[in-house]
């Protein structure tokens, strides 16, 4: 579970991702700081978006924001535990899906697809208008029910970059890095002082290598 205080592009925000070994990622989010009127912080969450890891899920897994605002997870397929995968969490159901929020309300439901707001990644635009929405609501008194709240917010997660961890000991003996060769990895981790373009994997021998 990954904590995200205000980066570039997320004003305001803390964002809680949570990447579950089943091969999901799930957001929680709220105003940050909180308001001084506010005695009891709202959090709000979206729908568990799926990373297509394959059924056995994954084994290791990070999540980070990139200098862009776009956020990235990291994660190793327990099918293949010598391979990493980066994938991008994205507003909406995804390519070729067209799926009506699942809230009974007489307001104007929020799109599926992230609107355009000045100094906000489409992602963070996507949870902010989600935000406004459902605090509206519940100004007017109308109070969604949790299964609807999860069914309403979707997150569509596409992968951006693939490779593999494997170390000959040929290539170990040759690296300048500290790297020790082998195949399964263990744990894996972006680099929080380089944006996501540096990730440090542990392999099972204990050693660790940095992949740029």
């Amino acid at each position: 579970m990954l904590l995200f205080f205000p980066p570039a592009r997320w004003p305001n925000f803390l964002c809680v991702c949570s990447v579950f070994s089943s091969g999901s990622v799930q957001l929680h989010w709220s105003q940050w700081p909180p308001s001084k009127n506010d005695t009891t912080p709202k959090w709000f969450c979206t729908s568990k978006g799926l990373l297509g890891c394959g059924p056995s899920g994954i084994m290791a897994g990070d999540a980070i924001i990139t200098d862009s605002g776009a956020m990235h997870v990291a994660g190793v397929p327990i099918v293949n535990p010598s391979t990493i995968v980066v994938w991008e969490v994205t507003p909406g159901p995804g390519n070729g899906f067209q799926v009506a929020p699942k809230t009974s309300t007489s307001c104007a439901v929020p799109p599926l697809s992230p609107p355009n707001w000045a100094g906000f990644a489409p992602l963070a635009a996507y949870l902010f208008s989600w935000q406004d929405y459902l605090l509206s609501e519940a100004k007017q008194g109308k109070k969604q029910t949790d299964q609807n709240l999860l069914d309403a917010v979707p997150l569509y997660c596409s992968p951006v970059s693939n490779f593999s961890a494997y170390v000959s000991p040929e290539a170990a003996a040759q690296s300048a890095a500290t790297t020790t060769w082998g195949s399964g990895v263990t744990a894996v981790a972006f680099d929080p002082t380089r944006a996501g373009s540096v990730i440090a994997v542990v392999i099972v021998e204990g050693m660790k290598m940095i992949l740029m």
